[in-house]
């Protein structure tokens, strides 16, 4: 929990909704120190809702494992992010699945599979969780990482590999790179379009950088404006490390 209010609101969901009410959305992330737009909040419950109130979405689904201290019972993260993907709009739930891969909160075939069950013929906005999953399985964590791979598909400065793991002597995998040029160490890191930096996301992007350089790894980092608004400085930026490296 991150905070009094979040405290607050939580119990308050919990004596609106009744003692078996498991907690979901934005509160239930973070609690476990997902970060991540936008302000949704989700309560789930078993039973037909006694209850309504303004700005809190309801869903029924049998028990599952919760978690959670005194009466307060929360639903994991993974499950609370799977509850928003199922009730924001379209445009907002993708930004939400952008910011969770690229944070690396949870990993594509993972959180495919987890929307992958919610899947079926009247299930709720079943069409929209079908082109999450979609995006989710398509190789490329963001749709600015989309965006990147088209540029350097259009550069002809490859081959770029896509979510390169870096690991260390024993074998363990000690960064994921967006976009590596294996054989010239150059790494190229992406922000996506709802990219929002939180703390914890800060310190675990520079272990990621200065793990790469002490590696050898050259770091490029380009945000959503950059790719979208000046491609060709892009392209050029990195044919320039390029160039650079191959000398």
């Amino acid at each position: 929990m991150t905070s009094l209010s979040d405290v607050a609101l939580s119990w308050i969901l919990r004596w609106t909704f009744g003692a078996s009410t498991r907690i979901s959305g934005c509160l239930a992330l973070r609690r476990e120190q997902w970060h991540l737009p936008p302000e949704v909040h989700v309560v789930v419950v078993t039973d037909k809702p006694r209850a309504h109130l303004a700005g809190v979405t309801v869903l029924r689904r049998p028990e599952t494992e919760s978690s959670g201290v005194a009466d307060l019972r929360f639903v994991s993260a993974r499950e609370a992010l799977a509850d928003c993907l199922t009730v924001l709009p379209a445009r907002e739930a993708t930004d939400l699945l952008d910011a969770a891969l690229q944070k690396r909160y949870v990993r594509p075939e993972t959180v495919a599979q987890d929307l992958a069950v919610r899947l079926g013929r009247g299930r709720r906005n079943a069409s929209g969780l079908r082109e999450l999953v979609a995006r989710a399985t398509s190789g490329s964590r963001s749709e600015a990482e989309q965006r990147m791979a088209r540029l350097l598909r259009r550069s002809r400065t490859g081959p770029w590999v896509p979510n390169h793991p870096l690991r260390d002597t024993a074998g363990r995998v000690m960064a994921e790179i967006d976009f590596a040029h294996v054989g010239l160490r150059i790494a190229i890191e992406v922000d996506s379009r709802a990219f929002h930096s939180d703390r914890l996301s800060f310190e675990r992007d520079r272990q990621r950088q200065n793990a790469l350089t002490v590696g050898g790894w050259l770091v490029l980092r380009f945000t959503w404006e950059q790719i979208t608004e000046r491609p060709d400085e892009v392209i050029a930026v990195i044919r320039a490390a390029i160039a650079q490296r191959a000398a």
